[in-house]
């Protein structure tokens, strides 16, 4: 064999070599995304409960929850007082799903009522960030003035990055209490009592 057909021999299977090292990688990018798109079918179910001041509840049941999908429910939180109000929200939770890295809460109202599509026609204000359900401290929902009425927008959340195999097929329940406290204002004139 001259040494000409020898080199061609030689880049011809080196040539090979490449194009099976090339496929390999292409089918094992193939089979890891595969992978990730059958696991991205994490789902879980969550209940909510949520009580004011005003005795007003609202159970509602959910399932299915992928990582970020989220949940909007409505409140009107009255202040049926002669004075104003300053409101927290408490967070209460059971099951897998209130664990840290599960659900998180956030908050908004609107200065009107919600229209029945979810939308707001007046100014839509942040009340509270998304936190963790779990470890929540209170939440302030600001104060409300006698006889006022707060339009708030509860949003739970399964965390964008909540783990698959802590949280899929999971449940949990979580309760929103609501608080009042009437604000302590002094330097009233109080001389005729």
């Amino acid at each position: 064999m001259s040494n000409r057909a020898m080199q061609w021999l030689v880049l011809g299977g080196v040539a090979a070599v490449g194009v099976a090292m090339t496929s390999s990688g292409v089918f094992a990018s193939w089979v890891a995304t595969a992978q990730a798109t059958t696991g991205s079918a994490q789902a879980a179910t969550v209940s909510l409960t949520h009580t004011d001041t005003n005795g007003t509840t609202f159970n509602s049941g959910v399932s299915d929850l992928l990582p970020g999908d989220y949940v909007y429910r409505y409140a009107n939180l009255v202040n049926t007082g002669g004075l104003a109000q300053d409101f927290t929200a408490s967070l209460s939770g059971s099951g897998a799903l209130a664990a840290a890295g599960g659900l998180q809460f956030a908050v908004d109202s609107c200065s009107v009522a919600w229209a029945g599509d979810g939308s707001c026609a007046g100014t839509l204000l942040p009340v509270a960030g998304a936190r963790d359900v779990a470890g929540a401290a209170a939440v302030p929902l600001g104060q409300v003035a006698a006889a006022g009425t707060s339009h708030l927008r509860y949003k739970f959340v399964l965390s964008p990055s909540a783990d698959q195999a802590t949280f899929q097929g999971t449940s949990g329940t979580v309760s929103v209490t609501i608080g009042g406290s009437t604000p302590v204002v002094g330097g009233r004139d109080r001389t005729a009592g």
